[in-house]
């Protein structure tokens, strides 16, 4: 691995649990804003590109290959968080070199596996499929993999402390995509060219990270590890593909379900409606919580200590709360006024989902920051409960107000309702996890982190 380091990321000693103080000096607080601000910008930066080159892409591409795009995309979605079976985690808790090594070969082993079976399956399907869709057989598989890697490497990163090329990732992988997607429209190579111009933007990222990241002493010892030890860490891992991929599948139906259940029991245009109101409230934990997160489990590969872990979630929270949750709370209770004048009147229902977001957003700013916490502790079977629980408190509501026959408006509420009630046991369920191993005696945590190398690391967002 890279010899340089972040430079809020080289950690000292730090201090036993029975002295700590849970708490985090100003100096260390600013360390931690000044990172989540980096991958913040770059996320910004990112996601404004892709929304500057929208008008002229939809002048390039058809609606046809902006359809075939997206269903492309979310496909890979689903499938990339699942295909190293969930391995990329385990990286974050790794302090041995050689076990690095074995670590990534076995995620490699898993991503292949799984993109073999994703082509195979393809096959078996292909005749099936629309004739517009079909070349997706071929480009979902390595989309998948491309995906998997990139988390990997995410990983990777933040255990190694690259806050600054983390975040420089963040901008590049977006960057690339839109500049690739508008050279090709120019170039008039068709609409297959969207989806090429994903996977191309994926390895750009995966060659920018891992120029930074890995020397050729590491490449070797990829190459070199034990299929043996590989074998015996597939095993000693088993909770990540055991629960972590039914977890992961269930944030993902969390996030997109709703609005596909809400269009088909109320209509295309609630789904609409509720599509809008939610990218607006989750901005603010797109961009600001999920760096956060980042934050964290980079913080807490430096010691796993659970007075210095406990610290900076307190922290983090701190944060969360300031530029994350509030904001979201006034951003719901001020839509009934913003609405109309900035989406003209036919959206005014956005108004009224907006602030029945607003409070679930704001608890699920707070949850965001902790969000690793279980794999992090490696008590992923506590993950899987709170996100079954979450789901059924979620989908119960939607479920039940639909078949009753109420009012979307209220049916959205009642589901809002149930996801704040949800992510707040996911953040009850994380600090709990953090305090077990905490001593009764009250205790103090200071965080004097002597300035490493380079600041490297940050949060993926999204």
């Amino acid at each position: 691995m890279s010899d340089r380091a972040s430079d809020i990321l080289r950690s000292s000693t730090v201090p036993r649990a029975e002295k700590a103080i849970i708490d985090i000096p100003p100096s260390s607080i600013r360390k931690v804003i000044r990172a989540a601000g980096g991958v913040s910008a770059m996320a910004i930066a990112g996601q404004l590109i892709l929304v500057a080159t929208i008008p002229v892409l939809t002048r390039l591409y058809s609606p046809t290959d902006f359809g075939v795009f997206t269903i492309y995309l979310s496909i890979v979605n689903m499938l990339g968080a699942v295909a190293a079976l969930r391995f990329e985690p385990s990286l974050y808790g790794v302090k041995d070199t050689g076990q690095t090594y074995v670590t990534v070969k076995l995620i490699l082993l898993a991503v292949f596996t799984t993109g073999v079976l994703t082509f195979l399956v393809g096959q078996v399907f292909l005749s099936a499929a629309p004739a517009q869709l079909r070349h997706l057989v071929w480009l979902v598989p390595i989309g998948m993999s491309g995906a998997a890697l990139v988390e990997t490497m995410n990983c990777w990163a933040l255990r190694a402390g690259m806050m600054r090329d983390f975040a420089i990732g963040r901008l590049i992988l977006p960057a690339t995509m839109a500049v690739l997607q508008l050279g090709f429209g120019f170039a008039r190579f068709g609409g297959g060219a969207m989806v090429y111009a994903h996977i191309l933007s994926q390895f750009a990222f995966l060659a920018f990270l891992g120029l930074q990241i890995l020397s050729w002493e590491d490449l070797r010892g990829i190459v070199r590890a034990p299929w043996r030890s590989v074998f015996d860490k597939a095993k000693r891992e088993y909770k990540f593909p055991l629960f972590d991929i039914p977890a992961t599948l269930g944030s993902y139906a969390i996030n997109n379900l709703p609005a596909i259940l809400v269009g088909s029991f109320f209509g295309a245009a609630f789904a609409g409606y509720l599509g809008v109101a939610t990218r607006l409230v989750t901005g603010p934990i797109v961009l600001i919580a999920t760096p956060l997160s980042n934050v964290f489990v980079a913080e807490s590969n430096k010691s796993s200590d659970r007075g210095h872990m406990l610290g900076v979630a307190r922290g983090l929270l701190m944060l969360a709360a300031g530029l994350s949750a509030l904001p979201i709370l006034t951003l719901g209770l001020a839509a009934p006024y913003l609405v109309v004048p900035l989406l003209g009147k036919a959206w005014i229902p956005t108004a009224q989902i907006m602030t029945a977001l607003a409070f679930m957003g704001a608890v699920q700013a707070l949850s965001t920051p902790l969000s690793e916490v279980p794999s992090l502790l490696r008590r992923q079977e506590v993950r899987l409960v709170v996100d079954a629980a979450r789901m059924v408190l979620v989908f119960g509501p939607l479920l039940a107000g639909a078949k009753a026959g109420w009012e979307p408006i209220d049916v959205i509420y009642l589901m809002a309702v149930g996801g704040m009630v949800g992510f707040a046991i996911k953040t009850a369920a994380s600090l709990y996890l953090l305090k077990r191993g905490i001593e009764p005696a009250q205790v103090t945590f200071s965080s004097p982190y002597p300035i490493a190398r380079k600041q490297h690391d940050e949060a993926p967002v999204e």
